[in-house]
């Protein structure tokens, strides 16, 4: 049995009124790093009990998929005896990756119809919503949300990616 973690635990109560069942996976993958890619079953039920989130894991397991490379509609990617958010194909791309052109491109180059809501469209033309690089960056690559702003600004600045809706606080980026 894996301890869950305080942080986590308040980082979920504090989304609690609002969260989907993508963004708790997310969230939980996110925050609960340990060794291996993804999270097990198992703590995603620990973390359900912990927060009194209603998590139907016939759910997750409806829209799990063994797919090596992002699917639309919301799926969750088998990663052996762990699933993810993200499909095994990014984890492999970016997880030793501290560049931010990589997540960038690894999406730009597979997210090809819109995913959630407006703000997670990709599309070819503008590219890929700062939230959705900062959350992969952050989750699959392991780079602190601090760091991957700072990087952006300065690939932004120095003409390495392009940035739409500049004076939006979430832009789209993409790599030329």
């Amino acid at each position: 049995m894996t301890d869950v973690r305080e942080h986590v635990v308040e980082e979920l109560d504090s989304h609690s009124e609002t969260l989907t069942l993508e963004e708790f996976v997310q969230t939980i993958e996110t925050h609960h790093r340990d060794e291996g890619r993804g999270i097990d079953r198992e703590l995603l039920a620990e973390y359900a009990d912990a927060v009194y989130f209603d998590v139907d894991l016939d759910a997750v397991d409806e829209r799990l998929t063994d797919s090596d490379e992002w699917e639309a509609g919301g799926r969750f990617y088998d990663l052996g005896d762990r699933i993810s958010a993200y499909p095994l194909d990014w984890h492999e791309t970016v997880s030793d990756t501290h560049d931010i052109r990589d997540v960038i491109e690894v999406i730009q180059a597979e997210v090809t119809e819109p995913e959630g809501d407006r703000q997670e469209a990709v599309t070819e033309e503008r590219g890929v919503p700062q939230p959705k690089v900062i959350r992969v960056a952050e989750t699959v690559a392991g780079i602190e949300k601090s760091d991957t702003e700072k990087r952006i600004k300065e690939l932004r600045k120095n003409g390495e990616i392009e940035a739409f809706a500049t004076q939006h606080r979430d832009p789209t980026l993409r790599v030329p």
